[in-house]
């Protein structure tokens, strides 16, 4: 290393040709580079899907979802599967074991369930994919006054148009009821006529057909012979002929029965400013395009409006391009402004010239790490953007050591050539050590599970490239363009003049600071180790109580104002969509309030403040959106107009679960538990499902605790009498005859426009909105008699549950909990199944309670992170161990590492900011500049002690020799990231628990390697003298009595 930093310095040209390749590197493949918001998540999961149209979640779960479970449980490569069953459709997920062959499995699934013969025949066939996540684009709203059917038209032509455009790979529909032609006829009708739905559905399959019929071979050529049957609409199928007489009279369809030609039964709407639309999800394509995608989708959108008739609009709600933009200004604006900064402080204390070497270092390493990007397949997005923020104090720290260190050299008299390659001698092995132990630290962000690891893994590369070009830049080019910085002269620049007098004042200021009152104090802390070591203990214990006892809160995402607020309610299930529409209809309209009102419009400056509103409506599911001006507009926050909402909309007691937030991560419970157990009786299950509940609501904080199966719903069940067998009829018989009449017999499907159109008969739309039609029912016995359906069948009403859920082949029950805010889910979950679980599983057969949901996502990560982040920590402390040839030493390193936890706890109190998974990222980023620090001081410490100097002497002096980096690299941390601590911004809001936990934690643990390191190092070699002195006294103890020993032997 030593020849290669002579080498560089010698050859000035290949130093600026390497700096040149970095920027120009960075310049160029910026362009090349992909740019997305988040990175690409190609998934694990393998998905089956298989409609079963009529049936209750628990048929679906015995015909179809077991028989799926057991056919695929023992195929290897599979992780975990779940299942749901629901209402005429059963789904199961299959996770895949990381490094498996998915595409393998997936064929390996596919052939297991063909093999399956055991399927109802009325169920339609399943659907095996492997679950595939594509980042959204835009969301685009089309709406306006005019009917839902010219609305679907024109969204299938823009789902069509939008996807052939360069950066779309698909465009997907919400919103719209599917296309469906429904025969209704009444049972009345059916008797007056003597038909049977049967009969009526092989009539219209009978006449509404087309047959392909052969081909004659002529000798001038050959001639297709077709039947052309088909009914296609509303006529076509009033036409059909049901039956006819011998005196040539027919009775048509459209006579008897009412047909619709347009929407399924399907509870979906969606409206958009209060008028009916469409929802439309444009996806990027695999190559993500984001710049270019946005801009043919936006010029695309601005040229269909001009299609449109007045009072219907085209309009995106959201494009993903603006949150990469928004943060990536962000960061350039703010790392402009830091740099500046950054350069300010350095012209305070350090050369001019020296100062503006160390800034460009810093903007070419960073160049040089955009230029490599493509190469280990990482994309410009939202983390990769805020992992170059987060080793930015690692970069600036390595640049102002090598400076700092070449400055003092020629402050000695050294010139050029010799105080670059002493300066950067000096400092090598620290440097470079430090660097090495960083990207070591960060290592555990590639080991984590693979949900977790597309996100991290972009951390990862940019802190790896940042700091290995940062070693080459400050190892190598910035020696080389130090190395001909001239002495200093007068200038005879009255501006240059009054910078040199202000720089010699601020320096020899700190020069006289460290002499005069830093090094007494040093002193002082050296004689009175004790305390020091009290005292910086005690600072650690009061942090660690402030986080226990909950005054810092705690959350694994940072609680960031959301620029739209979130409305979501949910009803029983089977609560009629007349009631969903009713509460929403009423919640649009305290929407209007709230834009009205006089409270907020005056601290809004009188402008408005909401933008959009769209609601979707979904059977019992209604979710409002209500999009705010840009936040530059605005003068009042997210939550102030969520706060206002919540008064005005008040309690909703005909929902059954109602959340309203202004939050990124709001929305969903905070606490998700799955519940497992043997037990199959629905007692032993409901106490179990009380005691977990009861236990988890006595904890303060938490409210709303359900399960799913609160959302029980009331069935109505056929059971066939004794005696009905011997009337020739079974249980199959009276089920397909109700089943006719309710859900419906599906005669065919006819292919129009862009979908599959199903033609259903059954009863009409009224008779199936009451049980009496149920009790009316006539049973067709196969003799041609009719018989009342009380005459061969018990009717009853019975509990019944929405959705079944498994976990592993086994029933799962799910609970769910919100919790106030500043409240510790985790730390609630972790008491509750380490105090209740093994009680419960003691009472209860099978038993079992675990994390689901977002928790349980931060659990995994959790260990998986702090199991590496152990082994990494015994790997450095072993690279240290070799590099200082001790075992003391390295503890020395690592000794300021907690303490700048300290500073992070102390920053997020003063600012008022949770402590999330970022803050935590943030330390990580701290302790890589601490270590740097505390390399450096002991490394000068060492060098004094091998010159011959005593432990109290070189710990002195080290001291205030490395006083000026290390204050230095403090000051110039927190300063550069103040642009960024001090912003208001949405993309601000996600960085600053970082940049607190950096800037803070810098700033605490500086004081802690210019103390405490010390003291400790200083009573370390005093303990290793006693234990020196022990021994040797010990030793001389033992040759006077082998002495005494051996005279007496003599004797």
């Amino acid at each position: 290393m030593h020849g290669l930093i002579k080498w560089f310095v010698d050859n000035p040209i290949a130093a600026n040709l390497l700096m040149l390749a970095m920027l120009l590197g960075g310049f160029f493949s910026y362009s090349s580079v992909e740019k997305e918001a988040f990175p690409r998540y190609e998934g694990n999961m393998i998905n089956i899907s298989m409609p079963y149209p009529g049936a209750a979640p628990a048929e679906v779960e015995q015909q179809i979802v077991v028989r799926i479970e057991e056919a695929i449980a023992d195929l290897p490569g599979i992780y975990q599967i779940t299942s749901q069953s629901r209402e005429g459709v059963g789904q199961v997920n299959v996770q895949v074991i990381e490094g498996h062959d998915l595409r393998e499995l997936l064929n390996d699934i596919k052939g297991r369930i063909d093999a399956i013969n055991t399927f109802p025949p009325s169920a339609e066939r399943p659907v095996v994919s492997q679950l595939i996540f594509r980042e959204t684009l835009m969301w685009v709203a089309l709406y306006g006054d005019v009917d839902r059917r010219q609305l679907k038209d024109w969204a299938y032509q823009i789902r069509d148009e939008m996807s052939l455009l360069e950066g779309v790979s698909e465009v997907q529909i919400n919103g719209v009821k599917s296309d469906e032609v429904s025969i209704g006829v009444s049972e009345q009708t059916l008797r007056r006529y003597n038909l049977s739905f049967n009969e009526l559905a092989e009539a219209v399959r009978g006449r509404s057909v087309n047959v392909p019929a052969g081909v004659i071979r002529t000798k001038d050529g050959d001639l297709q012979i077709q039947t052309r049957a088909q009914a296609y609409d509303y006529q076509d199928f009033a036409n059909i002929v049901v039956r006819s007489g011998r005196d040539g009279g027919q009775l048509l369809l459209g006579d008897i029965a009412e047909i619709n030609d347009g929407f399924s039964e399907e509870n979906i709407e969606f409206f958009m400013n209060g008028k009916p639309g469409v929802n439309l999800e444009v996806k990027m394509s695999d190559d993500p395009l984001l710049f270019e995608g946005t801009e043919n989708a936006r010029a695309y959108v601005e040229e269909f409006n001009q299609l449109l008739p007045p009072g219907v609009e085209l309009k995106i709600n959201f494009e993903a391009k603006d949150l990469f933009d928004s943060r990536f200004n962000l960061l350039t604006d703010n790392a402009i402004s830091g740099l500046l900064l950054v350069f300010m402080i350095l012209m305070l204390f350090l050369r001019p010239l020296l100062a503006l070497w160390v800034v460009v270092g810093i903007a070419t390493t960073f160049a040089g790490s955009i230029w490599l990007l493509p190469y280990l397949g990482v994309s410009i997005n939202m983390l990769s953007m805020f992992a170059f923020l987060m080793v930015l104090g690692i970069v600036v720290d390595d640049a102002i050591i090598v400076g700092e260190s070449v400055y003092r050299h020629q402050q000695r008299g050294e010139r050029g050539k010799i105080a670059a390659l002493g300066g950067t001698r000096t400092v090598m092995v620290p440097v470079f050590l430090a660097v090495l132990s960083t990207i070591i630290f960060f290592m555990p962000m590639i080991d984590v599970p693979s949900d977790i690891v597309v996100f991290t893994r972009s951390i990862f590369w940019v802190v790896f490239l940042c700091l290995s070009f940062s070693l080459l830049e400050s190892l190598l080019v910035l020696p080389s363009h130090l190395s001909h910085m001239h002495p200093e002269k007068p200038s005879r620049v009255k501006a240059f003049q009054l910078l040199s007098r202000v720089r010699h004042k601020f320096s020899d200021g700190m020069e006289r600071f460290a002499q005069s009152r830093y090094q007494p104090t040093l002193g002082a802390m050296l004689e009175r180790r004790g305390s020091t070591f009290l005292g910086f203990f005690f600072a650690f214990a009061i942090t660690l109580a402030v986080v226990i006892s909950g005054w810092v809160s705690v959350s694994f995402f940072p609680q960031v104002p959301n620029p739209m607020v979130q409305i979501r309610i949910s009803f029983s299930e089977g609560a009629p969509f007349s009631q969903t529409q009713k509460v929403a209809d009423y919640v649009r309209e305290q929407v209007d309030k709230a834009a009205a009102d006089e409270q907020l419009l005056e601290r809004n400056n009188g402008q408005p403040f909401i933008r959009e509103v769209n609601r979707t409506l979904n059977g019992t599911q209604a979710t409002v959106f209500i999009g705010l001006t840009p936040e530059e507009e605005r003068a009042i926050g997210a939550q102030d107009v969520a706060d206002t909402l919540r008064e005005l909309i008040g309690p909703l007691p005909e929902a059954k679960d109602y959340s309203l937030s202004a939050t990124m991560a709001g929305g969903g419970p905070d606490i998700t538990l799955n519940m497992s157990m043997l037990e199959n009786r629905r007692d032993k299950q409901q106490q179990a499902i009380a005691e977990v509940s009861e236990a988890l609501a006595a904890y303060p904080g938490v409210f709303n605790v359900r399960n799913n199966l609160d959302t029980e719903r009331t069935e109505v069940e056929v059971e066939l009498k004794p005696y009905a067998e011997a009337l020739g009829i079974t249980l199959s018989d009276v089920a397909s005859q109700v089943r006719q009449g309710f859900y419906g017999v599906e005669i065919q499907r006819i292919p129009r426009a862009k979908e599959d159109v199903r033609v259903m008969l059954r009863y009409e739309a009224d008779e199936r909105r009451t049980l009496d039609t149920l009790d009316h029912i006539r049973i067709r016995t196969p003799d041609g008699r009719e018989l009342p359906i009380a005459a061969v069948a018990d009717i009853q009403l019975v509990p019944g549950t929405s959705t079944i859920r498994r976990v592993d082949r086994k029933r799962n029950i799910t609970l769910t909990a919100e919790v106030e805010e500043g409240v510790d889910a985790g730390r609630i979950t972790s008491e509750l199944l380490a105090a209740n679980l093994p009680k419960w599983q003691k009472t209860y057969l099978g038993f079992d309670l675990s994390l689901d949901g977002a928790l349980r996502s931060q659990a995994q990560f959790g260990d998986n992170f702090g199991m590496n982040f152990l082994k990494i920590f015994v790997v450095v402390m072993a690279l240290f161990a070799i590099a200082f040839r001790s075992l003391f030493q390295p503890l020395l390193v690592m000794l300021a590492v907690p303490f700048g936890f300290v500073g992070a706890v102390i920053g997020h109190l003063i600012m008022g900011v949770d402590f999330s998974l970022f803050s935590g990222f943030g330390f990580l980023a701290c302790s890589g500049v601490v270590v740097n620090d505390n390399l450096v001081l002991l490394e000068r410490i060492n060098t004094l002690r091998q010159r011959g100097e005593t432990c109290f002497n070189a710990v002195m002096q080290a001291g205030v020799d490395r006083f000026r980096p290390i204050v230095l690299t403090s000051i110039t941390t927190f300063i550069g990231l103040l642009p960024i601590l001090f912003e208001r911004s949405l993309q601000a809001q996600f960085l600053q628990p970082m940049v607190i936990s950096l800037s803070f934690g810098v700033l605490f643990s500086s004081v802690v390697t210019l103390f405490l390191v010390p003291c400790a190092y200083f009573a370390g070699d005093r303990l290793k003298g006693r234990m020196r002195k022990w021994r040797l006294h010990r030793s001389s103890i033992e040759r006077k009595s082998l002495s005494s020993v051996n005279v007496e032997d003599y004797n």
